[in-house]
């Protein structure tokens, strides 16, 4: 309820803030000043949406099950993040197994999430003109995902702590892109949700690898919880 009732007030400060400009022109001091105000608009928008994101995910709603085509959805993704990955000159590679066409029931909308999740982090973290690594593996009863980045790694220290809610690593080179300390919350949340896992293989200075690997099919899931 309180994240809804945080965006009222965002949308009227974004839109006076925009329309500032209009009444007149801006000196360079205060466009500085409306972007510092837009910039932490922004911020908190972004906030609220993996509040509200996470709580959906958690309140145990039913998952709107389908019948994914794998190569569909990493299509998806990396068009949606492409623009940013160019941004920084890097270059997205895509492994997926060619000798069969491979499915997936999940829900659609959450898969795409995670995926978005993990692909924007990799991009986030990499150096300028680095690669990342996208690669599908499949096996008998799971599919598994990894986002490979020769970015800035992450401490073994903050490793156990990494998928917490609103936990940030405490790493110099990693705050000046600190996010809102839930995708990666979400992340291992819409993997629970499809009874599946998530983990991450990282060396400090050298780069990360997450996985993300979920069965086949929910009918799959359901006897592995039922013990079957």
């Amino acid at each position: 309820t309180v994240s809804h009732d945080l965006r009222s007030p965002l949308t009227l400060l974004s839109g006076y803030a925009n329309m500032l400009e209009m009444v007149g022109g801006l000196n360079e001091q205060q466009e500085t000043y409306v972007k510092k105000i837009m910039d932490g608009i922004n911020s908190m928008s972004k906030l609220i949406n993996n509040l509200l994101d996470l709580g959906r995910i958690e309140a145990d709603i039913k998952l709107q099950l389908e019948t994914l085509l794998v190569t569909d959805l990493i299509e998806e993704v990396t068009e949606s993040l492409q623009l940013k990955a160019n941004q920084k000159r890097l270059k997205i590679n895509i492994e997926i197994p060619q000798h069969e066409s491979l499915l997936l029931e999940a829900d659609h909308a959450m898969l795409h999430q995670a995926f978005y999740n993990l692909l924007e982090n990799a991009i986030k973290y990499s150096a300028d003109g680095k690669e990342i690594y996208l690669k599908v593996e499949s096996e008998k009863e799971n599919i598994r995902f990894s986002f490979q980045d020769f970015g800035i790694g992450i401490s073994p220290v903050d490793n156990p702590r990494l998928f917490e809610k609103f936990f940030r690593s405490a790493n110099k080179d990693s705050i000046k892109d600190r996010g809102t300390g839930l995708g990666l919350a979400i992340v291992k949340s819409i993997a629970d949700r499809h009874g599946g896992r998530v983990w991450v293989d990282s060396q400090l200075g050298k780069g990360s690898t997450f996985y993300f690997e979920v069965p086949r099919s929910q009918a799959y899931n359901k006897r592995k919880t039922n013990g079957i």
